[in-house]
């Protein structure tokens, strides 16, 4: 045993490995200065012991298992040298927790936390009132489009009798002039793109789809006949043909309508009365330039609008705000960047939209702010257009984006209680209860107010501010969504559009449109959301699906076009399922959510 060796330890806190010779001391004293005799005497003393200690350890290490790359020598004393280690790894390892408790406690914990952000636009003190920005009583209308749902009243050569099956609203921005010009030489082009191309697609599919239902009154909404070779209205009296060509004409509203067409093959040459608009909004400045004109007349007429006596016309405020809150469109970085445009460019880009509406005739402009979180107010403004100039002429609505492709034929077919045959490329998209298309269940449902697209079921808020589709705690507190229908496409009738919409005026704005609208509002009234797979929310490369689809989200304008040859071209094939083709080959998923 060494000597001293417990003081040793006690006086130098140094942590020794195991294994490490401790022979500092002995070196220490080897090293005293000489100058007296005690020196001398001490000096023989320690060579003695050093004699003594190198023999020692050299038996230690003689006897000791050698290992590689290390010395070996006496085991660490359990106190004094790996005390003050202990503490230091004591105090890390409080540090460590505090900070990973602090960490955890910043982190979002369901609904109540982690969405403490704002979002542009919509900040906490925003008024929320739609009325304030609708304006229900005024007409808020910029850019009205004629020819849409025409009437003798609102254009002198209109037919009080046409009315329209299916009106398609693309919500489009104001700058996206390529994409609306696209769509109008593509899918847009009803003329072409309408239900006597349904049988050209599908001509190899022959009996793999469910017909249409036989529809009353339908012959109201036939807007042509095709001479692709089928038979006309065979089911009517010899005066039928007669009589539709002159109900097309507007000869003679007062005839009796010829009966409803009983089936699929006396469709399949006709056109139905399709059209295409596109709802715009403003720029900020055009958007203040035109409050700065009416301001006199707003003023005036202040007491008779809907909104709250204590909303002010204040063109500085860029939109209707109260008093004591904070304005829709605040100063600065709370307008979208896109739209804070100089006062020269503002005016070619005003100009280009009113002439893109002379030469087209379907752009419908509302006056509020384009910008991405306000889509929630732009489809506000197409519910009000549609049912302030088309109520009782429309049968069915769409909304879409202007980066959708629309399968018009497809969608026709569906509205008319058919069903779209099964693509290879297309089964991804259906579930276990949809991929049945030949299954009567799988009809549209025959419902007084009618909405439909791919229903989302059980989503979550999102808490990250990166994220577009971002929503703050004070905008929507609950821990999930209301099912809704993505907004990227989804169809109603005329009778749940006008109960949507009275129903929004009364509902606090939330800027996630197909939430608010199809989520929040519907879920109000009870409004029932129809899940259907051929909306589809996303894109696909292989064109074999878009021609077993109804509509396709986030495609650029070549997309559109080279999908659209590719959907008319009646010699490029696509395969289908085959017939031994199991449900457990398709790897069909359960919408177990929305069951």
């Amino acid at each position: 045993m060494f000597p001293n060796e417990s003081d040793t330890g006690a006086r130098h806190c140094t942590f020794q490995p195991v294994g490490v010779v401790t022979n500092g001391d002995v070196y220490r004293r080897l090293q005293e200065p000489e100058g007296n005799e005690r020196s001398v005497v001490s000096l023989t003393s320690n060579d003695n012991e050093a004699d003594e200690y190198r023999l020692l350890i050299d038996e230690s290490v003689k006897k000791s298992p050698k290992t590689m790359g290390a010395p070996v020598g006496r085991k660490v004393p359990l106190t004094g040298g790996n005390s003050c280690t202990r503490n230091r790894i004591f105090v890390c390892a409080i540090g460590l927790f505090s900070f990973f408790t602090l960490l955890m406690m910043n982190l979002p914990l369901g609904s109540e936390k982690g969405r403490s952000g704002t979002i542009p636009g919509w900040s906490v003190n925003t008024s929320r009132l739609t009325v304030n920005y609708v304006l229900p009583s005024e007409n808020t209308t910029i850019i009205d489009p004629l020819n849409v749902c025409a009437t003798e009243e609102r254009n002198g050569d209109g037919n009080e009798n046409e009315k329209v099956f299916l009106l398609i609203v693309v919500c489009s921005s104001a700058r996206n002039f390529d994409a609306r010009q696209m769509i109008r030489d593509t899918w847009g082009n009803t003329g072409e793109f309408n239900y006597a191309q349904f049988s050209r697609m599908h001509a190899r599919f022959k009996g793999e789809y469910l017909d249409p239902r036989p529809i009353r009154n339908l012959q109201d909404f036939i807007r042509q006949t095709d001479g692709g070779g089928s038979e006309p209205l065979s089911v009517a009296p010899e005066n039928t043909k007669e009589s539709g060509n002159k109900s097309s004409q507007g000869i003679n509203s007062t005839a009796p309508p010829p009966p409803p067409l009983p089936s699929f093959a006396t469709l399949e040459g006709y056109s139905f009365n399709v059209k295409v608009v596109f709802l715009l909004g403003q720029s900020e400045t055009n958007y203040l330039r035109q409050r700065h004109k009416s301001l006199p007349d707003a003023q005036q007429q202040q007491s008779q609008t809907a909104s709250p006596p204590h909303i002010e016309h204040n063109p500085a405020s860029r939109g209707f705000r109260a008093k004591a809150r904070a304005s829709l469109f605040p100063a600065g970085g709370d307008v979208d960047p896109a739209f804070n445009v100089r006062e020269e460019e503002l005016d070619a880009l005003q100009e280009r939209i009113l002439n893109e509406s002379e030469v087209h005739g379907d752009i419908i402009q509302e006056s509020f702010i384009d910008s991405y979180n306000n889509l929630t107010l732009k489809t506000i403004m197409l519910l009000k257009w549609v049912n302030n100039n088309c109520d009782g002429r429309v049968k069915y609505i769409m909304k879409c984006d202007d980066d959708t492709f629309v399968n018009v034929p497809n969608l026709l077919h569906v509205l008319l209680g058919g069903t779209v045959p099964l693509y290879k490329a297309s089964i991804p998209f259906y579930d276990r209860n949809t991929v049945e298309v030949k299954s009567q269940k799988n009809r549209l449902v025959q419902v007084k107010r009618l909405l439909t697209g791919f229903l989302f079921c059980e989503a979550k808020p999102i808490a990250d501010t990166s994220s577009k589709w971002y929503s703050p705690n004070y905008m929507y507190s609950k821990e999930y969504y209301p099912n809704y229908l993505s907004g990227t496409a989804y169809v109603m009738n005329m009778d749940a559009a006008r109960l949507l919409y009275r129903t929004s005026l009364t509902t606090p704005i939330f800027h996630l449109e197909d939430v608010y609208l199809t989520g929040i509002v519907a879920d109000r009234v009870k409004l029932r959301r129809y899940h259907h797979p051929l909306f589809f929310y996303s894109y696909t490369k292989d064109p074999c699906a878009l021609r077993g689809m109804i509509s396709q989200h986030w495609l650029q304008p070549n997309d559109i076009r080279n999908a659209y040859d590719f959907i008319t071209n009646s010699t490029a094939a696509c395969s289908g399922p085959g017939r031994n083709y199991t449900m457990a080959e398709m790897k069909l998923h359960q919408r177990k959510k929305c069951q």
